[in-house]
């Protein structure tokens, strides 16, 4: 039976000899020496695997291949797919911001309606006007009363929700990429569900695209009559503030004096 003895020599050059067999009997060695590695890459024994490739490298494959890309060709179906989609949340999310905007304006005319009331109940600053500043602080508050109700009327149109649906009948049906409403909630609704299933099944995706284009610029439209409504809206809202500043300056002239 062979047993492990340590090798008083060492290892040598290019080997690596660790533990020595021998025959306690006999004293003859077993086994061969274990080459180096590096011996054994330099004969083309042993094969050594690439280095990994870090993500700078990749990164920079990436943009070698897109730069080959031209620049002016058109986009491909599922370009247009993507490129459709991000127009179409782009113009959700601005009609989102326009709703706040409304809101807000909203909130600005609460306050100065709030503001307006605790001045005019104030009983002590009316007894020191006269007859003549009393009539001309009403009809002042009376005008402001007028633009208030228009402020609202203006708000409550800038917050309807506008019916914008798209007009197809005007389509060419020989270009082959009419939409057949398989994302817009009016058209849905007046189908049942297996006719809606198999709708989306027979629909290609140009037909998708071209539906896609038509709801963003229906969604433009839109937030175009929105941004219209909310100039207006702060405009009457420009002007009401005035009002109040007039109305806050003569009851402070007229009770000096």
């Amino acid at each position: 039976m062979a047993v492990p003895s340590l090798d008083p020599r060492g290892p040598r050059r290019g080997q690596l000899r660790l533990l020595d067999f021998r025959f306690p009997s006999t004293g003859r060695r077993c086994g061969s020496p274990l080459k180096h590695p590096l011996d054994l890459a330099d004969k083309g024994l042993v094969t050594t695997a690439p280095p990994p490739v870090s993500a700078a490298a990749q990164d920079d494959a990436r943009l070698r291949r897109l730069a080959k890309l031209e620049d002016n060709r058109p986009l491909s179906p599922a370009e247009l797919y993507r490129a459709l989609n991000d127009a179409l949340d782009e113009g959700y999310e601005l009609f989102d911001l326009s709703n706040r905007e409304a809101r807000f304006a909203l909130i600005l005319m609460g306050g100065l309606n709030a503001a307006l009331v605790i001045v005019a109940s104030q009983s002590t600053l009316r007894e020191h006007l006269s007859p003549v500043e009393r009539q001309i602080e009403g009809s002042i508050i009376g005008v402001y009363a007028l633009l208030a109700l228009a402020f609202l009327l203006q708000a409550i149109a800038a917050l309807r929700p506008g019916q914008y649906r798209p007009q197809l009948k005007p389509w060419p049906r020989e270009r082959g990429d009419l939409p057949k409403g398989v994302r817009y909630f009016e058209d849905i609704v007046h189908r049942s569900t297996i006719e809606h299933w198999d709708a989306w099944r027979d629909v290609t995706l140009r037909e998708l695209n071209a539906e896609l284009a038509v709801q963003v610029h229906s969604v433009a439209l839109k937030n175009n009559s929105r941004k219209k409504a909310l100039r207006r809206l702060y405009s009457s809202l420009r002007i009401m503030t005035f009002v109040f500043g007039a109305i806050l300056v003569l009851f402070v002239v007229f009770t000096l004096s």
